[in-house]
């Protein structure tokens, strides 16, 4: 990487998010030209506190517009510089847009690039949410020294792996693409940003790319993704929407488990060293990987360095207050996440021992007994001796109808399969959940799943009513045995908190696709057969309160959340062919179909 003079430096009064105001004598010095390895200029801006000196650095990469708004103004008021960048092919940057393409090079040459500046005292930290988070872990793995500290939200997509997640960036759960993605590549980010002339000086673009205005495109209609999400193939579903060119077919004819996913990700053989504050929102898609690449990195390092706040709330709305999810109250979820990451910055940049950091390593708000509750991990069930073990069983066919599918702490004593019939045709729609799903009648957070649950196609389990509060706090896990007609279909799990009035809120959800039920390596079923399936881990911190029920429900299909399984051996994102399948679940003195809680401590 190299360094270009700066141009002259301006009164901080452009890209300022409106309704904030900056320090007074504040510098800005706006669009610089920040080289890369291998040539490609990237849009920076930089903010100066109102003073002179060397300046511990924030830096904030992002795909998105870099107006400043109230944090970053807080950060130049105590004394630290804020460096802004677009990623490669946005806005005024050069180089190919690609979804956290060359976040780890980028990010390292950036920071080359910072420490040469005459205002940098050489200590920088990283911070953001969603890409601007995302693309901070391949960075964090690099060990850049002046890479001394990190704040991520709801950083998922920067993973490929972490522990049993094998999400290939949350583009896929179970081996099943995560549709709602479908909104980001449709609306978010895919369009055509204005390429400045080649061959134009530092000073010719920098004159340029300030008296340029990039306009926003015009927003696809939504409405028209209600229509999209059905479309066959899979692969152009896209542009049945109307969206410009995308990654997303390439993505999907790359598959869950391709070695791809790792390029600008990270995985299981990758460790940071880096301070980090990490925070994940439950109904979020980023949660579960989030997570677990939080508590493998916080394993690897020495106690006190890595920390995360866990809300049941959405993408990356930590800052914001929080009373309800969805339409479920939360009692006073709020907390001053602004200052939870301003301390984290001044204990590590400023060597601040004085600043007020997390007194343990895990925080969580526990839905249902409405409270913050401290953690020394986020386990998984089967490591703590509290775990609750709960064996499906029914009488007949496990419908909400029929009120005879269970939850019971005692395996069944007969074995019996539940079945039910699947039809890509008609799929349980989505009700709530960790991401908007695809179409406007999609919402994140949790809802009462009484109607889904009265389909036919929706197996249903439930406890008695507790006796006592039960806490789960950590990894939810499962192992299913089932069977199908079909050679290929899935399984989907949630998980519900059942109130005495019969609201069901969701609380958790994953999926199995079968023929990724092994691994990377496609299986098929054959009829007749019964196969065991351990679905990924639901990360969960819900108390089950006494008088309410624990319940779970078994479909094969939770769309557009998850995409449907056409219930074939061919591509089934290529493929236009789709049938039903007769699917089920065994349970039995043989066939121990069951969920594993991580049940806290009492506090």
């Amino acid at each position: 990487a190299c360094s270009d003079p700066a141009p002259p430096t301006t009164p901080a009064s452009t890209d300022v998010r409106p309704g904030f105001t900056l320090p007074d004598g504040a510098i800005a010095m706006m669009h610089l030209q920040a080289k890369m390895r291998d040539g490609a200029r990237l849009d920076t801006s930089v903010w100066l506190p109102a003073k002179d000196g060397k300046f511990p650095v924030v830096l904030i990469r992002t795909p998105y517009r870099t107006e400043i708004g109230g944090f970053q103004t807080q950060l130049l008021a105590a004394g630290y510089a804020v460096v802004q960048q677009h990623e490669r092919g946005r806005f005024l940057s050069e180089g190919d847009m690609r979804m956290l393409g060359n976040a780890g090079e980028d990010g390292w040459d950036t920071m080359d690039w910072i420490v040469a500046q005459p205002w940098s005292n050489g200590r920088i930290g990283t911070y953001g949410c969603s890409s601007s988070a995302e693309n901070q872990l391949k960075l964090a793995t690099l060990g850049h020294p002046a890479h001394k500290a990190m704040v991520a939200g709801s950083s998922g997509v920067g993973i490929a792996e972490a522990g049993p997640h094998s999400e290939g960036g949350n583009l896929w759960r179970g081996g099943a693409w995560q549709l709602g993605w479908a909104d980001y590549f449709f609306a978010e980010m895919y369009v055509d940003w204005p390429q400045l002339p080649a061959g134009l000086s530092d000073e010719e673009r920098t004159k340029l790319s300030l008296t340029t205005k990039v306009a926003d495109p015009d927003p696809i209609k939504v409405e028209t993704l209600n229509t999209a999400r059905m479309h066959l193939p899979m692969i152009e579903l896209a542009k049945a929407a109307g969206a410009p060119d995308t990654e997303l077919e390439e993505y999907l004819a790359r598959g869950p488990f391709n070695a791809a996913w790792a390029e600008d990700r990270v995985t299981n053989a990758d460790v940071s060293t880096v301070p980090g504050l990490y925070a994940e929102a439950l109904y979020d898609i980023s949660a579960p990987s989030g997570a677990a690449w939080f508590e493998k990195t916080r394993a690897e390092n020495p106690p006190g360095t890595q920390a995360i706040v866990i809300t049941n709330g959405q993408h990356c709305s930590f800052a914001r207050e929080r009373t309800a999810i969805g339409d479920r109250p939360l009692g006073d979820a709020t907390f001053d996440w602004n200052a939870m990451a301003f301390a984290w910055l001044d204990r590590w940049l400023k060597d601040d021992a004085s600043a007020t950091v997390p007194a343990t390593p895990v925080r969580a708000y526990m839905a249902g007994e409405n409270r913050w509750r401290n953690f020394a991990s986020v386990p998984t069930a089967g490591a703590l001796s509290t775990d609750l073990t709960l064996f499906f069983d029914s009488k007949s066919s496990a419908r909400l109808s029929t009120r005879d599918g269970l939850l019971a702490p005692n395996p069944p004593a007969s074995p019996i399969a539940d079945q039910f019939v699947y039809d890509p045709a008609n799929p349980v729609i989505s009700r709530g959940g960790q991401i908007s799903g695809m179409g406007t009648d999609q919402e994140d957070g949790a809802f009462d799943q009484r109607e889904i649950e009265g389909r036919s196609d929706v197996l249903v389990y439930t406890t008695s009513p507790l006796t006592e509060d039960v806490a789960v706090f950590g990894y939810v896990t499962a192992e299913l045995f089932v069977g199908s007609d079909a050679p290929d279909t899935d399984f989907t799990l949630k998980l519900v908190d059942v109130a005495p009035d019969g609201t069901a809120w969701n609380i958790s959800d994953t999926i199995q696709r079968m023929r990724y039920r092994d691994g990377a390596t496609p299986a098929f079923m054959k009829p007749g057969e019964t196969y065991a399936i351990t679905p990924p881990p639901m990360l969960v911190a819900n108390t089950f309160l006494k008088g309410h029920s624990i319940r779970v429900e078994i479909s094969s299909s939770n769309f557009p959340t998850y995409a449907r399984n056409l219930n074939t051996a061919e591509d089934p994102y290529t493929s236009t062919t789709m049938q039903t399948a007769t699917n089920r679940v065994i349970h039995g003195p043989r066939y121990l179909s069951r969920i594993v809680l991580p049940v806290a401590p009492k506090q």
